[in-house]
């Protein structure tokens, strides 16, 4: 696990060996901005003095750029909570943007406020729902990831101000802020309250805050008084207080409950949080100001499929996608249109001798030559064995689908199967020992739908039933995926009228200002007529 400081270089030190220095990086005049880990440990988002954004690998003890972010008048940058792919970026025009690192482009844009600001700080929630700007002005913008819309504005009534800003790491809608008049405030951004509020907590700017990754409930923040708290967040008090010799710029702190610290004149101080009395090491790799410093993040097992900025730069292949052995498949797709996805996407194609894969014996397994496909389709099989529907509704519903667009057993292509005939296998039927010269062309069928019928082992009629549970199970993701665009819209309504109702709100808030202001103005107004007539009555 390594630990990064960014200063006018980015040094990297690896704390299992003794928090050896291991790279110095640097290409760039000036004291760096911010330096933050992906959430997947994998790579570090670097931001330098002039507000461009670039992207790092740190593998094997060796800094490699792997992309730079080409947009104009970027200034502040933040990686998702969920991998490396998507990147939220500030601008100095108070312009928000997300960028998509696989495909070096803007996939979304958020709208302008009214009054443009730069952006100095930006942050993602825990559920990466919301996204949090704070701009010079002392605005914080919330914009929903949801609804691509502002949500909802913060504004402090204490500063205006902002030092620092960051989501909690689990609470979703708990949003730190710290101020130049040393205030500390967690807001709740659903109801637009105070949760707590540490007033003057500290007697100059607080340059820092962060939350344990251990305990959610405790905090800690620096300050340019050159002291270090430690709060209770429930408790909603201070339980630790450590004062240094140095102005303090950044902190940080890991899952090993260790406390980095970086300070004015270039050192960094490390305590363990269970012993603040000194540090256990002092770092004086940097000769300027220590900007930030962070903790590379715990390596997750998760089941993401994004690909590596490392492989794609080194390779600059693009990786092979895999098809779906059933084309007409839509459970991968996330329907955004207002009609919802149709029962009948599973088509079955005709039968013929050019286009075998879309037979339905193939489908099934029962074509032999073609080996590929069958195996794509056990596979796929397998797969779809450990998955249940998750609603009965939708079991109904694909057993009526299926059997709407299932191929009836007297087809041509449902000629090659055999069943067990019904007359031959009752005990009492009549055996045909030649002297019946009375059998229709029927009966010769059903003799020869029998004798082929004798040859499909138990291994086809499982090969079946896996192909008709695979079926149900795409046309219960279909309708699953209607339900969550149902619900994305409902989402989008709720947020809408939440917007509404909270600019009700302010213009409510305006009326009884302005009713107030027309009273004292009333009342002044009869104090100065009294005046006046005391003042006749004189003369």
């Amino acid at each position: 696990m390594y630990f990064s400081s960014v200063s006018s270089r980015l040094l990297l030190y690896d704390i299992s060996s003794n928090w050896e220095l291991k790279k110095s990086y640097g290409c760039y005049d000036g004291v760096m901005r911010d330096v933050s880990w992906s959430d997947d440990s994998k790579y570090i988002l670097q931001v330098n003095a002039k507000g461009l954004v670039e992207i790092l690998s740190a593998a094997d003890h060796d800094i490699r750029s792997l992309q730079h972010i080409p947009l104009k008048d970027t200034w502040s940058a933040s990686f998702h909570r969920d991998g490396h792919r998507n990147i939220a970026i500030g601008t100095k025009s108070g312009n928000v943007m997300i960028w998509d690192t696989k495909n070096k482009t803007i996939t979304k844009t958020f709208p302008t406020p009214s009054q443009q600001s730069v952006v100095n700080f930006i942050s993602y929630n825990a559920k990466n729902t919301s996204l949090a700007a704070t701009t010079q002005n002392g605005d914080t913008i919330i914009y929903g990831l949801v609804s691509n819309i502002p949500v909802l504005t913060v504004k402090l009534s204490c500063s205006k101000s902002i030092s620092a800003m960051k989501f909690h790491h689990e609470s979703r809608s708990l949003l730190g802020l710290a101020t130049d008049e040393g205030h500390v405030i967690l807001r709740d951004i659903t109801t637009n309250k105070d949760k707590v509020m540490f007033e003057n907590v500290h007697a100059s700017p607080v340059s820092d805050f962060a939350f344990s990754l251990i305990n959610k409930d405790v905090m800690l923040s620096c300050g340019y008084d050159k002291i270090m708290h430690v709060y209770d967040v429930r408790l909603q008090n201070v339980v630790s207080t450590i004062r240094t010799p140095y102005t303090l710029t950044s902190l940080a702190i890991n899952v090993d409950n260790q406390v980095a610290l970086g300070t004015k004149n270039g050192l960094v101080l490390v305590y363990d949080l269970r012993d603040l009395t000194n540090p256990f090491k002092v770092l004086k790799g940097h000769e300027e100001e220590v900007r930030h410093v962070a903790f590379q993040p715990s390596r997750k097992k998760t089941m993401s499929t994004e690909v590596s900025l490392r492989e794609e730069t080194e390779s600059n292949l693009t990786p092979h996608k895999m098809q779906s052995p059933v084309r007409t498949r839509t459970s991968d797709m996330f329907f955004i249109a207002d009609t919802p996805p149709r029962s009948n996407n599973l088509e079955v194609s005709a039968t013929g001798t050019e286009n075998k894969a879309d037979s339905f014996l193939v489908m099934m397994g029962l074509d032999k030559t073609n080996n590929d496909f069958d195996d794509d389709v056990n596979k796929t099989t397998e797969d779809r064995k450990s998955e249940k529907p998750e609603v009965r509704y939708c079991q109904l519903e694909a057993e009526k689908n299926i059997s709407k667009i299932s191929t009836p057993l007297n087809s041509r292509t449902a000629e090659n199967f055999g069943f067990p005939s019904p007359i031959i296998g009752i005990p009492n039927g009549i055996p045909d020992d030649g002297r019946n010269s009375n059998l229709n062309l029927s009966n010769i069928k059903q003799s020869n739908f029998y004798t082929q019928g004798t040859n499909i082992d138990a291994k086809v009629m499982e090969e079946l039933k896996d192909f008709i549970k695979l079926t149900l199970a795409d046309v219960a993701d279909d309708n699953r995926n209607y339900f969550l665009h149902i619900m994305m819209a409902l989402t989008k309504q709720k947020l809408y009228l939440e917007k509404q109702l909270a600019g009700m709100n302010e213009q409510m808030q305006n009326l009884v200002h302005n009713q107030n202001a027309l009273v004292e103005t009333n009342r002044k107004l009869a104090l100065e007529i009294d005046q006046l007539r005391a003042r006749q009555n004189m003369f």
